[in-house]
């Protein structure tokens, strides 16, 4: 059993299963005391049933809500009065009398055709939109276990693209409408009126009410000075007039690696080794046999007995564990000249092949636990909740927990003042130091390990490459097992307070406070791996403290008038002052005594307990800024048919000088709703049309230092110092240039038109959305390098380039109901294009370029003008060469195309090498005939959402795809190529060319190869890939037979997620996180935490 599954927190799940039956106890008895009224609600106009209609006795606080078949049941006294509402329906009253059974039927209300909208600092009738915003139902967001919000939006609106890390405790990227600049493209989060972009798996999404992404220009451009990559608004649950109403919600699920790299075995990588030899000519001069300080020196490869002593076998007196030592180093960290000469840590060879992916993933557990309480008065309205969180992961010894408690609460005095707040306490804990994408990371290392080197030596420590011709990569079960008390610890208070006062009839004042506020505590320790070849030689600790907060102060006046039913006019004006700061400081030291234990114990983790004269220690301002705002906003109704909207936002950043610390953003929009025209009428089929048109501009100054506009120093002695006293060995501590300043930079600027419609058919049974968009982001603000002879320093960021999205956004829904109303069925599609495309990277040179990070190879990616962000940069291979004559008469290629390799002992020149293409011509291979070879972005996205709901069974899924997009297969370098001494996969065997296979892909195995490696066509691959990313089987209990134990609702469902996955892609998942968030390595696969197929069991009760 794996150890997540041994952790599970039975503790957890019985107490708050005793909590339920106390609660539903006093339930019971509550309901007992009157008589008991049942009955069902429907729509009049279908008489389809209504979940979620609040039913009060009216006077009092007593009310329940109706289930999903639209079933209620309450103690109601005799003679009095139920009052039944519901969003987008009239309130009805019904007296009850001496009945015990009351069916209702509600009337739409006419003036609530659409659900209301948050869009800003305002809310409107989705009717009433004149720009692209996309609202997400929570329960299509929930369906979906998940880490964080931006995880559970993959797939739901059109125009949104998300790539999970999967890691526990890491969100997502998320990108609105592509990638906009060549800096950051996270969008503007605002959570009950407070803006953050920090990470959003620190917040329960549990508690969400509601949810919209603005995503063009005329609806963001409210939030101005960030909202230059898109805005996701969301609202958390507040409490509704009745008595409290109790929710408790689980599921508990185990998650299962979806598949693994196709690795060789000991006998294969052996056969391997041989084979790349033999072609390169390396074989003993009087033997003829290859040699090999594991495998021998025969005419074929000889499993060893022991790989420590290297190559040893049975009977060797070396072998004897009585000759066993793994202590290699002294404390002062120097080799014990015993260590490999008269004692070994003796190791036995895996002869079957140790499969390190399997060795690592692990089936683990997946929990969470919600419960709520809920309720109100027209004066005063209350949510509270408490939930837990724990999700460990495949990758042994790594895992997140999550604590968090929220309070909602409103009043309302004299009918004019409203007061409330929303705060969300949390705790989170990150088990465990897995990063994504890199080379050094768990996942990285378990391809990069040879499969003749088991987990384990003879005495029961980690085993590694300490042996001969073993590579330089460290075992992944000994790292991560190592780093399993390692990780990090979070305390955020995240929330707000409000107050508004009417002033006069329609003018309302509005103030909010909100703060995002975190404090963090990392622990890390390290230890000697003897068992490496390139070993840590002691045992160290790193401690860090970091804070951060942000707070934002909201002032607004809203005015609202309508004369008769012909004009409606909505202004907002407001103001807004934003102030960020975070410090982190950090201390290390090593040399730590430690006996008996392979890693520091945890009473031992303290700095103090290191050697002083062995430390470091850091500290810095990680932010520091300040935004100030004016912004108005106008709304304008003509007859309900004619709408305008106009904002104007105008921001200051501490970020820019005074000349250009203010920039001002509008926009524009207007709609038009054709349906209720009277020439509409003679088209039935149409319930609803409106065109909409927008332009306007928003900005962004994220991604660069909060100190650019000025030039800093700092104190180095390996930089700058020198000696007064004219002693060569003893400089002396100085100051130097530490960044160069930019004092002309400024706002970056995205301008975005819009043009769309909405249109329901058949009474809106049929809901379409399109968009088409042009977006325009200019003066992006990148670093450039500047001339050498400035002397050193850190590049500022300066206003240069420019970057184009063009796309269509498109949705599409439907939902009926059949067979009397007892059969509901809900589809929804959606479908995004969008192409990318950098217009400048510097005015001045047209040929500018920006790359992405540097790898083993030069970079892979390239950003320049007339090309897509992030383009894959390398060599196209147009074949492989199938005869010396044919290498000959190509273009020339010094020590490769002319390169000697032996076929049955013959010397062939270029025979089975790349054949690259000469893209200028000139005859010879350079690195001038590099050129784009890929792109990341994807022809279109695409997601499909089903539900059908019969009686109290519903059946969900979800379909969610990427099409056309291309991946750089990285990983390829290590496993495919003669690149250190990892393993490699099946591909080298199988594909790599030699005489007669005309359909290889891979060059000839040759172990003097050293150029083929270079980044090619070879590494880009389909990435397009679709993906079951839900499916889930709920059943609801009848409503009379949980009402008898004092509930409303029992609600129980089986769900899987990741089922299915059709892909060409040959790692180990298509959907890649950026590394380090960086925009100019994407599709980049570095090891990737793959995808887990995940099977759970939930349950939902309310009472």
């Amino acid at each position: 059993m794996s150890e997540g599954l041994r952790t599970l927190p039975w503790r957890t799940l019985l107490t708050s299963f005793s909590i339920l039956i106390l609660t539903g106890f006093v339930s019971v008895q509550t309901f007992a005391q009157g008589r008991t009224v049942n009955g069902k609600v429907t729509a009049q106009e279908d008489n389809s049933p209504l979940p979620g209609v609040n039913i009060t006795v009216k006077g009092t606080t007593t009310g329940t809500v109706t289930d999903a078949s639209g079933s209620y049941s309450l103690s109601a006294p005799d003679n009095s009065t139920l009052v039944f509402s519901f969003i987008g329906y009239t309130t009805q009253e019904v007296a009850v009398g001496t009945r015990s059974n009351i069916d209702v039927a509600l009337l739409p209300d006419v003036k609530a055709l659409q659900e209301v909208v948050v869009t800003g600092y305002t809310v409107q009738e989705k009717k009433d939109l004149t720009s692209a915003v996309a609202v997400i139902k929570p329960k299509e967001l929930l369906s979906v276990a998940a880490t964080s919000v931006e995880q559970q939006l993959q797939g739901r609106a059109a125009g949104v693209t998300v790539t999970n890390s999967n890691v526990p405790g890491q969100g997502a990227n998320v990108r609105i409408r592509g990638f906009g600049t060549l800096g950051n493209n996270d969008p503007l989060y605002i959570i009950d009126g407070v803006p953050t972009k920090d990470n959003l798996a620190n917040f329960n999404q549990n508690d969400i009410e509601s949810i919209q992404i603005l995503k063009d220009a005329t609806s963001a451009s409210i939030y101005g000075a960030r909202a230059g990559n898109g805005v996701v608004i969301i609202t958390t649950k507040k409490g509704k007039n009745g008595e409290p109403r109790v929710t408790f919600d689980a599921y508990y699920g185990v998650q299962q690696p979806r598949k693994l790299l196709d690795l060789l075995n000991t006998a294969e990588y052996g056969d391997y080794l041989w084979q790349s030899k033999k072609n390169a000519g390396v074989v003993n001069s009087t033997t003829g046999n290859p040699e090999q300080g594991q495998y021998g020196n025969g005419p074929n490869p000889i499993i060893p007995d022991y790989i420590v002593p290297s190559g040893a076998f049975e009977g060797d007196p070396r072998v004897n564990p009585a000759n066993y030592s793994i202590n290699r180093f002294d404390q002062a960290g120097n080799n014990i000249p015993a260590f490999g000469s008269t004692v070994f840590q003796i190791t036995k060879a895996n002869k079957v092949g140790t499969k390190w992916l399997e060795e690592i993933f692990d089936p683990a557990p997946q929990q969470n636990y919600q419960l709520g309480v809920s309720g109100g008065t027209d004066k005063s309205s209350y949510a509270f909740s408490v939930g837990h969180f724990n999700q460990q992961s495949m990758l042994k010894y790594n895992g997140f927990k999550r604590y968090t408690l929220r309070a909602n609460t409103s009043f309302t005095i004299k009918n004019r003042i409203r007061l409330g707040e929303n705060l969300q306490v949390l705790y989170a804990q990150r088990r465990g130091t897995y990063g994504n994408q890199s080379e050094g990371n768990e996942v990285s290392m378990a391809y990069r390990m040879q499969p003749i080197v088991p987990v384990y030596d003879i005495a029961g420590n980690f085993a590694g490459t300490l042996g001969n011709n073993l590579g330089n990569a460290a075992s992944p079960v000994a790292l991560l097992s190592r780093a399993k008390e390692n990780g990090y610890q979070d305390v955020r208070i995240f929330g707000n307070t409000f107050a508004e006062v009417d002033l006069i009839k329609g003018l309302t004042a509005r103030t909010s406070f909100g703060v995002d506020a975190t404090i963090g505590r990392g622990r890390y320790a390290g230890a000697p791996s003897p068992e490496v070849s390139e070993p840590g030689r002691f045992y160290s600790y790193t401690a860090d403290v970091n804070y951060r907060y942000t707070w934002t102060w909201t002032n607004t006046l809203n005015y609202k008038l309508a004369i008769g039913d012909i004009h409606e006019v909505n202004v907002n004006i407001g103001t807004e002052a934003i102030r960020g700061y975070g410090e982190f400081q950090s201390g290390f030291r090593d040399r730590y005594i430690v006996t008996g234990s392979n890693v520091i114990p945890t009473d031992f983790r303290y700095l103090d307990a290191g050697n002083p004269l062995f430390q470091n220690v850091g500290g810095y301002n990680n932010s520091n800024f300040s935004l100030f705002s004016y912004f108005g906003q106008l709304n304008y109704s003509l007859m309900d048919k004619y709408l305008f909207q106009a904002i104007l936002r105008r921001d200051a950043s501490s970020r820019f000088l005074q000349a250009t610390r203010y920039a001002t953003f509008p926009a524009f929009s207007v709609g038009w709703r054709i349906s209720e025209e009277s020439f509409m009428d003679a088209v039935p089929v149409i319930s609803d049309l409106k065109l909409r048109a927008g332009w306007g501009q928003t900005g962004n100054q994220d991604g660069i230092s909060d100190v650019n506009a000025y030039q800093t120093f700092t104190n180095s002695i390996y930089d700058f110092g020198y000696s007064l006293s004219g002693n060569p060995n003893g400089y002396d501590l100085a100051f130097g240039r530490n960044k160069f300043p930019n004092p002309q930079g400024k706002w970056e600027a995205t301008t975005s038109t819009n043009l769309g419609f909405d249109l329901g058919l058949l009474e809106n049974k049929v809901e379409v959305n399109f968009d088409w968009y042009n977006r325009l982001t200019e003066d992006i603000l990148l670093p450039l390098q500047l001339p050498l002879a400035l002397g050193l320093g850190e590049y500022p960021s300066f206003n240069v380039a420019s970057v184009r999205n063009r796309g269509v956004d498109l949705g599409i829904n439907f939902n009926d109901r059949f067979m009397n109303n007892e059969l509901t069925v809900n589809a929804g599609l959606i479908f995004s294009t969008y192409r990318n495309e950098v217009t400048v990277i510097d005015p001045e040179n047209d040929g500018a370029f920006i790359t992405g990070p540097g790898l083993r190879t030069p970079p892979v990616t390239r950003s320049q003008k007339g090309q897509p962000i992030s383009s894959y940069y390398g060599y196209i291979v147009d074949g492989i060469f199938q005869t010396p004559e044919e290498a000959a008469a190509a273009p020339s290629f010094p020590g490769y195309n002319d390169a000697s390799v032996y076929i049955d002992g013959q010397v062939q020149k270029g025979v089975g090498k790349f054949k690259y293409r000469d893209v200028n011509g000139d005859g010879q291979i350079t690195s001038d005939d590099q050129t784009f070879i890929g792109n990341p972005h994807p022809d279109f996205t695409y997601g499909l959402n089903l539900s059908l709901g019969y009686k109290g069974f519903e059946l969900t899924g979800f379909l969610q795809g990427v099409q056309g997009n291309e991946l750089f297969n990285y990983v390829k370098y290590w496993t495919d190529f003669n690149t250190f001494q990892g393993n490699r996969s099946t591909r080298v065997l199988t594909d790599s060319w030699r005489p007669g296979k005309t359909d290889a892909k891979l060059p000839i195995l040759d172990e003097n190869d050293a150029l083929s490696s270079r980044p090619s066509t070879y590494f880009v691959e389909d990435g397009s890939y679709l993906r079951l990313k839900n499916i889930q089987l709920a059943y609801a209990l009848p409503a009379d037979l949980v009402s008898r134990f004092g509930l409303s609702q029992v609600r129980i469902y089986v769900q899987g997620q990741n089922l299915l996955t059709a892909t060409k892609y040959q790692g180990l998942d298509p959907e890649l996180s950026l590394r380090d968030n960086n925009n100019q390595q994407i599709g980049v696969d570095e090891g990737v935490f793959p995808t887990p197929k995940v099977y759970m069991f939930g349950l939902n009760i309310g009472f």
